[in-house]
């Protein structure tokens, strides 16, 4: 009996306070016991690359006195079990734009038509290539970078003044449409 007495003092001197949870906040949770769920048959890829945590997930019951807290965990199969160990969750911190503003671009968002759909500005476009029997233009979105530049048909963006500047400055179509 000395002996278990020993053996859990030296234990919990090594231990840290339990984070506590609360329903309602956003968690981690830990991978360790799901690394089947991540590996693909014949993929090659080695455990040590597989995620540590996935998420974030939103606590729905807590019962700090258990250390044991229920999940909302979508998307998962008919056996999972959506009660976790306080051990294998993590507090959920979401990246703080103002640490690291240069990696979020500005982006202009889009413009409400009176019927209610969304449009984008496009910025100018860039080059054009025959398809077919039209043209499509390479486009460059108002606010967005290049990684973003998508080809249109004509009749897209028929009516846009970014079309009227490329066919006036010389560039454009040869023979019309």
């Amino acid at each position: 009996m000395l002996a278990k007495i020993f053996q859990a003092d030296q234990a919990n001197r090594k231990r840290g306070p339990e984070d506590s949870y609360n329903a309602g906040d956003s968690i981690l949770l830990s991978t360790a016991n799901r690394r089947r769920d991540y590996a693909s048959p014949g993929s090659g890829r080695s455990a040590k690359l597989f995620p540590r945590h996935d998420g974030p997930y939103r606590v729905v019951k807590a019962f700090p006195q258990t250390s044991t807290y229920q999940l909302d965990v979508p998307n998962a199969p008919s056996n999972f079990c959506f009660t976790f160990h306080a051990s294998q969750l993590k507090r959920y911190v979401p990246n703080g734009l103002e640490l690291f503003p240069g990696r979020e671009l500005s982006r202009d968002g889009p413009v409400l038509l009176s019927n209610g759909q969304e449009e984008h500005v496009i910025d100018r476009i860039l080059d054009e290539r025959r398809r077919g029997r039209g043209w499509q233009y390479l486009v460059r979105w108002k606010g967005y970078g290049p990684g973003d530049d998508e080809w249109l048909p004509r009749r897209d963006i028929e009516e846009t003044i970014a079309l009227d500047e490329w066919l006036g400055k010389g560039r454009g179509e040869r023979g019309g449409v």
